[in-house]
């Protein structure tokens, strides 16, 4: 940093304002997340991330929230859409898996801002294509809604469930956890300790949770079509 210039405010060989762009902003705030963490992103870190003023950042993103918003919104742009051949559980499990990479590739602590964006064009898009896929297999305007409500919902707790790091990593740490715990006051989880974390653990638990989903959606709609 050169002598008398201040942190936080742009060289004297600073680009002008004019150069930036949302999509420039957007890349320069996943690099800081991904090096420092989610924590350490301020308007003001990003904007020495540029090299601009801070106010030149505000004139496109109001406030951090807002920002992060955007980079989860433009992560879910980039993931592309399941074809619309197949049935239609066959649709919707392809649908949520596209979800769960969304969740699963972002930068380090952006997961979390997920539920926050869902209402940015961007993730939108997931529930666009939910809705028509629920719709196009036979169910009603508010059954269809009910029932993406529920399959995001389950997609969204089962990686807020996921520890981060590796599985053994995780799985260490529930045993522990589990292991910390007075057995007379929580007999069952010392009783099934390994069963617990094999559980927690897997990935592939969420594709048997999915089923159960699919399949008493499946069972609603044939009971609808019965009572036709």
């Amino acid at each position: 940093m050169a002598r008398g210039e201040r942190k936080g405010e742009p060289s004297a060989g600073a680009e002008p304002g004019v150069r930036l762009s949302r999509e420039r902003i957007l890349e320069a705030a996943v690099k800081v997340v991904e090096r420092e963490g989610l924590d350490a992103l301020s308007m003001r870190r990003l904007a020495q991330e540029l090299d601009v003023w801070p106010m030149s950042v505000y004139r496109y993103f109001r406030d951090k929230d807002e920002l992060l918003d955007a980079v989860v919104g433009r992560a879910a742009e980039r993931v592309s859409l399941p074809s619309e051949r197949g049935s239609w559980k066959r649709q919707l499990r392809d649908l949520l898996h596209r979800t769960r990479e969304l969740l699963d590739t972002d930068a380090p602590g952006l997961r979390g801002q997920f539920p926050r964006a869902l209402l940015t064009p961007g993730v939108m898009r997931f529930s666009e294509a939910g809705l028509r896929i629920l719709r196009e297999a036979g169910f009603g305007n508010r059954e269809a809604a009910r029932a993406w409500r529920a399959l995001m919902s389950y997609t969204l707790g089962f990686q807020g469930f996921a520890g981060t790091g590796t599985s053994d990593d995780w799985g260490q740490r529930v045993r522990s956890a589990i292991a910390s715990l007075a057995p007379e006051e929580y007999p069952m989880l010392a009783a099934n300790a390994d069963t617990m974390t094999a559980v927690l653990v897997a990935d592939s638990e969420f594709d048997w949770g999915l089923e159960r989903l699919l399949d008493g959606l499946e069972l609603t709609l044939d009971r609808a079509g019965a009572r036709r």
